[in-house]
């Protein structure tokens, strides 16, 4: 005798999200405040990652120190 057992959400919530068939254009619709957040997020750390790139002697150029890196990008 064998038992089949059968779960359709194999992967928990995120299967559950992933096999959904919807469409990507109307779920970005449905959270868009959510996406242009993560994009702002993206845009200030990637600033912020070329700007611990440069040296002090560079950041200086510009006017900022190192321990101001994180504030400068926060308006971004």
């Amino acid at each position: 005798m064998t038992t089949t057992i059968t779960n359709q959400y194999s992967f928990g919530k995120f299967g559950e999200l992933m096999f959904t068939h919807q469409r990507p254009q109307a779920a970005a619709e449905r959270h868009q405040g959510l996406l242009d957040g993560f994009k702002s997020w993206r845009k200030r750390r990637a600033a912020q990652a070329e700007l611990e790139s440069l040296s002090d002697r560079e950041l200086s150029d510009i006017g900022l120190k190192r321990a101001n890196i994180r504030e400068a990008v926060k308006g971004l």
